[in-house]
């Protein structure tokens, strides 16, 4: 075992605190809800301490000295707002302004850009700059993904450090020295590494933007929900900014963007750029009305209709995805077993394995297919289409069973299947095969959780405001629509019923599963130890 890391007593702003030793004071402060300003800072990056933002004033100490690079000793006595802190932030501030345009109506960090907020915070102060700014270029292609306007760029070097320390590729300099530095690309070298745009989300004010992003949505009409990325096994931490707002209605139901949230056990800081475009799903070739037989229907008409016929069908075979939750995946197995008479129960893979590194990117593009492990519903593409043969109904959840028919194999026998249900959320070639299509939702439309490669369960959720697509539904509910009234349709509640028999679960709850997720000890595990 480690040996317990050694503790200080620090005062921040008269009240005393515990803390580790050599903690960054600016780190401690956080602790007691003190925010102390910065651009240059990072929790995950190196320390440079190039925009003096964070000065404050410590007892026996010569100055204003940086918070970001002051550890924390015994004894420490620190002020973040006093007099003498507050007219150092206002001078930092104006020292940043003198040659930044002042362009922030058309700025695509309007809303969340530090610049714009500290200025209302610390300065408020008219400029006394009476000759002409410095101009640099305003839209350098410095990568496929990223753009840089360098009149915003602040010199913080956050993008910079990134490109050294994570993906270690080192794209990013600054170029030039005094009121003439700027930030660029070494030459012919664009900033084309697989976690590039991640320097537009530290970038402090709009220097650097993603162009996936750019100019799509201003943020306060957006909200977010706290989620998981769906584009490997990673199970990397997001926020989703979803639209909301009444006014702009065009935004209403939309996903804009995905962004890394902090978990130092899966993602630190950071996702990658691949992952970020899985948004589209959210938006792109959503089917929104069901149908039978062709025929338009009400949702509750079609999913009363699939279930007689599956009612009515000798042999029935489920397919779930290894996008499905948990959750989802037990209600397909109970209805298997409960609705059914014991029918096929499976969970095919979509997506054929991909680009992998040894950091985040995982060759599994599927977020969920631990769970279908544990849950022993995994299969190969080669046993679906074997599963298939003499059934006479299928009920295929959000999986796109041809994706990955090489050999025509699945689709043959599909062909020879009169009841074909199928619930997704976007068109694909599977769905157009539907006798009985269902809409479903998208993955930042539900709750429920998904296992990622390391054993580690997380939370899917739904963005409190977001609304369900005209037509659609949650896909427990139309599950459960689909049985005989004894399925839960509540997260929660299918949740409690899947830790009943699956025993990395037991004793669990949503609840007990925290922001970070839990990797549970499987039974194995405890054998073992």
């Amino acid at each position: 075992m480690s040996e317990p890391k050694k503790t200080v007593k620090v005062s921040i702003n008269g009240q005393e605190l515990q803390v580790e030793e050599g903690l960054p004071l600016i780190e401690a402060a956080a602790q007691i809800g003190v925010d102390i300003p910065r651009f240059c800072y990072h929790p995950h990056l190196s320390v440079a301490g190039n925009c003096r933002m964070c000065a404050v004033e410590v007892d026996k100490a010569r100055g204003l000295p940086i918070s970001c690079a002051t550890p924390c000793t015994e004894g420490l006595v620190a002020r973040t707002e006093t007099e003498a802190v507050k007219k150092h932030r206002a001078s930092v501030m104006e020292f940043l302004l003198v040659n930044h345009p002042i362009d922030c109506p058309i700025c695509d960090q309007a809303g969340e850009c530090w610049l714009q907020m500290y200025y209302m915070q610390h300065d408020l102060r008219d400029s006394r700059l009476g000759v002409d700014k410095v101009h640099y270029d305003k839209r350098v292609e410095i990568g496929p993904r990223v753009l840089l306007d360098q009149e915003r760029c602040v010199e913080c070097t956050r993008c910079i450090r990134f490109c050294d320390e994570v993906p270690k590729t080192g794209e990013l300099r600054m170029a030039n020295r005094g009121d003439r530095n700027f930030i660029t690309t070494f030459p012919g070298v664009p900033l084309d590494n697989p976690y590039s745009v991640n320097t537009a989300d530290i970038c402090p004010v709009g220097a650097l933007t993603s162009r996936d992003f750019r100019f799509k949505a201003r943020v306060w009409f957006l909200k977010e929900a706290p989620t998981i990325c769906p584009g490997c096994a990673q199970g990397c931490n997001v926020e989703v900014d979803y639209g909301w707002h009444d006014i702009v209605t065009d935004y209403n139901g939309k996903a804009y963007r995905l962004r890394p949230r902090v978990n130092n056990e899966v993602n630190q800081a950071w996702m990658c750029d691949f992952g970020r475009t899985e948004y589209h799903r959210v938006n792109d070739d959503r089917i929104e009305q069901a149908m039978v037989s062709g025929a338009p229907k009400s949702l509750a008409t079609a999913i009363a209709d699939a279930k007689a016929a599956l009612d009515a069908a000798g042999r029935v075979v489920i397919i779930g995805s290894l996008e499905d939750t948990l959750e989802e995946m037990h209600l397909l197995k109970r209805l298997g077993a409960e609705q059914w008479g014991g029918a096929t129960v499976l969970c095919s893979p979509d997506r054929p394995d991909g680009f992998a590194d040894d950091y985040l990117i995982r060759a599994d593009k599927h977020p969920n297919r631990r769970g279908a492990e544990w849950l022993e519903m995994l299969a190969a593409s080669t046993s679906v289409a074997a599963a298939l043969v003499g059934a006479q109904a299928v009920l295929i959840h959000r999986v796109d069973l041809l994706a990955l028919d090489a050999d025509g194999a699945i689709r043959r026998a599909l062909d020879t299947i009169p009841v074909r249900v199928v619930v997704a959320a976007n068109e694909t070639a599977t769905s157009r095969l539907a006798t009985h299509l269902l809409p479903g939702v998208s993955f930042i439309e539900k709750d429920g959780h998904w296992v990622n490669c390391d054993g580690r369960v997380q939370r899917v959720r739904k963005g409190k405001e977001l609304r369900l697509k005209a037509g659609t539904a949650d896909d427990l509910t139309i599950l459960a629509g689909l049985g005989n009234g004894s399925l839960p349709t509540r997260m929660a509640d299918a949740f409690a019923s899947l830790a009943l028999v699956l025993p990395e679960l037991a004793g669990l709850s949503p609840e007990s599963i925290t922001e970070v997720g839990l990797r549970p000890v499987r039974p194995a595990e405890v054998t073992e130890r």
